[in-house]
């Protein structure tokens, strides 16, 4: 009985004590949870100039989104995580494991690792996927995209107006759709600036990751005569190429004016910061949240507002144009149902072989136009379209 008193006494304090300890520890964990957990899926390691690195830039700007400053009071916090380097064969069970730990927003940012994604979606309901140029969405699932041959399109008429030889060099990854659109676009808008016959768009072939073959590529046409150099792969190295030759340089995928710091008149960005931070915003109201096939266009109304755009350059990087009709377009047209490869569009054998006002249609445009227009130098790997007979040609190039 006496041993009993004793341990009803100090002892069942104490247990009563670390039983309020261990409640306490527990409510500190719950109440440190992040209000919006985030995870980021990459198929490249993001240290490397690529894909990968791009979206890297991208979470780096949410993360400074949902930083607390003077200037920037945030309501909610955000825990964010990466897996890099995921093959498709490693992919569901990389998916998986996020989905698990209690991820809430899951970014697949490669395309080829769409089918691993909805593998795991089917087992997480609850859990919101979104796969970066996927091609298919689930109740759970979006896709996430933006027109970027738009930002070429614009960029080209800046381009088109800075090539005093006429020669424009263009340093491409790779012929593929998107990439033969972007390069269309682009010289589509160089012939409407300058005379049809005063400029041409020069293509040279690399491979997405490989600076010593953009290198070459950007001496190559700087002796061919290029004064205006175009990348659309990801090292910085045309723009480093173009700074030592004292010519004029655009960007892609991300800001690389420090590359370049004279030549680079602006770079033609992804702002996948911009999405992001929307994303989760959207996350984080009631019933804000719905799967969707985002296809984005070029920012119009400031800087920062889409998911494409051109990085900020100001007079003394684009000294003779920069009140050019060119400026009016970053409004007029992205904001209109104009799209940059509207006719009359000629192919590059001079055939015309869409008329005035036409258009080719989206499912074209992504899936179809593997042929160059007017103006380009260079091999695709298709045919365009057969000639149009008696359509309106007046205004042609030939």
């Amino acid at each position: 009985m006496r041993f009993w008193k004793r341990f009803t006494g100090w002892h069942f304090l104490l247990i009563v004590a670390l039983l309020v300890a261990c409640g306490e520890q527990e409510a500190e964990e719950q109440e440190a949870q992040a209000d919006a957990r985030v995870a980021f899926v990459y198929a490249e390691d993001p240290a490397e100039y690529n894909w990968s690195y791009i979206h890297e830039v991208g979470r780096q700007q949410l993360i400074t989104a949902f930083t607390p400053t003077e200037e920037n009071k945030v309501e909610h916090t955000l825990e964010t995580t990466v897996v890099d380097s995921v093959t498709p064969a490693a992919a569901e069970a990389a998916i998986r494991d996020l989905a698990e730990a209690g991820y809430q927003l899951i970014f697949v940012t490669a395309a080829e690792l769409e089918d691993a994604t909805h593998a795991v979606a089917e087992d997480f309901p609850e859990t919101f996927f979104e796969v970066n140029q996927g091609g298919r969405t689930a109740a759970n699932v979006s896709t996430y995209d933006g027109r970027m041959y738009q930002a070429f399109y614009l960029a080209g008429g800046f381009v088109g107006e800075m090539a005093i030889s006429g020669i424009i060099g263009f340093i491409a990854p790779e012929p593929t759709i998107e990439v033969i659109r972007h390069i269309n676009a682009l010289t589509h808008a160089s012939l409407i600036t300058e005379r049809c016959e005063g400029n041409t768009v020069h293509v040279r072939w690399t491979g997405w990751n490989d600076p010593e073959a953009d290198r070459a590529a950007a001496e190559e046409l700087i002796e061919l005569g290029a004064d205006v150099l175009v990348q659309n792969t990801y090292p910085p190295e045309v723009q480093v190429v173009a700074e030592e030759a004292g010519i004029r340089s655009f960007g892609y995928g991300f800001d690389m004016r420090e590359f370049a710091p004279t030549a680079n008149a602006t770079s033609i960005i992804w702002q996948w910061g911009w999405y992001y931070e929307r994303r989760v915003n959207d996350l984080l109201e009631e019933d804000g949240y719905q799967a969707q096939a985002y296809l984005g266009e070029v920012s119009t109304r400031r800087f920062g507002r889409g998911i494409i755009d051109f990085a900020p350059y100001d007079y003394d990087q684009i000294p003779h144009i920069h009140e050019a009709s060119v400026m009016r377009w970053r409004s007029n047209f992205a904001e209109s149902n104009r799209d940059a490869l509207d006719g009359q569009v000629y192919a590059q054998n001079g055939d015309l072989v869409l008329e005035r006002r036409g258009q080719f249609g989206t499912d074209y445009l992504y899936n179809e136009m593997d042929w160059f227009v007017f103006g380009v130098v260079g091999d695709a790997p298709g045919d365009p379209p057969p000639m149009l007979e008696g359509a309106d040609v007046s205004g042609s190039c030939n």
